[in-house]
């Protein structure tokens, strides 16, 4: 029992972070790692998560890496350019995508009873040319990692293109598909979640078990790549339990996304997977790992390797803060999200930082 109680001291819990691949930044339903249980959260009362998230994209098809890596010195990427861009290998379509995601999250819980967990998310996205493209080439040219056309291209620049020509042959790659932005859309409301979360009665000290089930509404503009016009539902399967100075994390969900009209998406079904690990570091801060596997919910596109299935690894930092004046429990995190393999479709890097507040101890 002493190594029970040594893993849940100042448990944080699963990091907060859902968006790290081009889906989760356009609306798609994503999820992130969650706790069966939230101990500290007591019955009617508030907790809250407010979170700051900066993803930055630059994913290419291959004949678009080709095109910008041939270049002799910096210059923009334009749609001219990409119009003239046979697809390569293959009769596959075009794609680019160069943005940066900001997103603040406000992640509201309260339990009703002794198992029943109310939750709504919601959040205020901006989508543009960022901040952090100098950041990773500097990051890049110091560790010697490659490039991938980055110092051809203008930084901080904005640009989403999708293109498939189409064919009359049937079984082949779809329909005609162009989507076009390259005008920032500015500041928008994003997609709200709500959810409901079931906990199991506890079997032993050590295991807790939860089902959750999640409805994403369609708030957010379709046209800005910040929603997509539809309702997404998941449900996923929930457990933790403590491991010598470790609390483990795992979930296993069901996701039902619904259409996206402007890219020529139907309705689909995905299967998502994560783990996670929290280690105290101290009497007040922890260590938080995170996998997350989960496949591309543009797959349907044949847009090259746009659609393949991405794992994600998060690296988080956690401390408990003084109560606050109300006596509220306070604690912080900051965190590093990125690609484990299979750059096409997935974030270049996502940083992550947020408060949570939680309802004092009766």
């Amino acid at each position: 029992m002493a190594g029970v109680a040594r893993a849940e001291e100042q448990r944080f819990g699963p990091l907060p972070v859902a968006e790290a691949w081009l889906g989760s930044g356009s609306g798609f339903l994503s999820l992130p790692v969650e706790a069966p249980a939230e101990g500290s959260a007591e019955p009617g009362r508030w907790q809250v998560t407010a979170s700051l998230g900066l993803s930055s994209f630059w994913l290419r098809s291959p004949a678009v890496s080709e095109a910008i890596e041939a270049r002799p010195e910096r210059g923009p990427v334009t749609v001219a350019e990409l119009d003239r861009l046979a697809p390569w290998p293959g009769p596959e379509g075009i794609y680019f995508a160069d943005a940066e995601v900001h997103r603040l999250t406000v992640d509201a819980r309260r339990r009703i009873g002794g198992r029943l967990e109310l939750g709504l998310r919601t959040s205020i996205v901006d989508a543009g040319g960022g901040v952090l493209d100098p950041v990773i080439e500097g990051f890049h040219n110091l560790f010697g990692f490659r490039q991938s056309g980055r110092p051809q291209s203008l930084q901080n620049d904005y640009g989403l293109y999708f293109r498939r020509d189409g064919s009359g042959d049937p079984g082949t790659y779809g329909d005609r598909l162009r989507f076009i932005r390259f005008d920032e859309p500015g500041p928008g409301l994003g997609e709200t979640v709500a959810s409901l979360k079931w906990s199991f009665a506890a079997g032993s000290a050590a295991w807790r078990q939860a089902v959750q089930v999640q409805v994403k509404l369609p708030t957010a503009s379709e046209d800005d790549f910040y929603g997509t016009g539809s309702v997404d539902t998941a449900v996923q399967y929930l457990v933790s339990r403590p491991w010598r100075r470790w609390t483990l994390y795992g979930n296993a969900g069901f996701v039902r996304l619904g259409g996206h009209e402007l890219l020529t998406l139907e309705p689909q079904d995905m299967v998502t997977a994560a783990i996670a690990g929290e280690r105290p570091l101290g009497p007040r801060t922890s260590l938080v790992l995170q996998l997350r596997h989960q496949k591309s919910p543009f797959r349907q596109l044949k847009l090259s390797i746009l659609g393949v299935t991405s794992t994600l690894i998060d690296v988080g930092w956690t401390r408990s803060l003084k109560p606050g004046r109300n006596g509220r429990d306070r604690a912080a995190y900051v965190s590093l999200s990125n690609n484990t393999a299979k750059y096409g479709s997935a974030v270049d890097v996502s940083l992550h930082a947020g408060i949570r507040l939680r309802p004092p101890p009766p």
